[in-house]
């Protein structure tokens, strides 16, 4: 027999932290970062907040988490960055914010190719000029 008035854990702050990421709740996501969860923690594909955030393309959140501090050039285990995200989403937008917050666009990821390699072979002709004019 279960005791009714035994306490379960609730899910931890990284489960907290990355469904409040998913949900694009900056409260929440505040409320994990004061409760001490580094903002670039990676999940186990090795995204973080801002990889995530470009990837659903949310300008808003994007532009919380570079607000707090996030790192934009961390890559996950594929080697992208958020650049690379954005760039995948044909969002200029997001890429743009990105490199006015320091991105780096000539990262290359683990199969050895460049945004811009990926901007040719996805069409994304806009994209491929601003970051030939970098």
């Amino acid at each position: 027999m279960e005791d009714e008035n035994v306490k379960r854990p609730g899910p931890s702050l990284e489960a907290r932290f990355f469904h409040a990421v998913h949900d694009s709740n900056e409260e929440r996501i505040e409320a994990c970062l004061k409760e001490g969860i580094n903002i670039d923690k990676k999940d186990s594909l090795g995204n973080s907040a801002i990889i995530l955030a470009a990837d659903k393309e949310d300008k808003s959140l994007v532009q919380f988490l570079i607000g707090k501090g996030a790192n934009v050039n961390l890559r996950n285990i594929a080697g992208e960055t958020a650049v690379f995200r954005s760039v995948f989403r044909g969002n200029m937008e997001i890429l743009k914010l990105l490199v006015s917050a320091g991105a780096e666009h000539k990262i290359k990821n683990a199969e050895g190719l460049s945004a811009m390699d990926l901007a040719e072979d996805r069409g994304e002709e806009k994209i491929l000029l601003y970051l030939k004019k970098l």
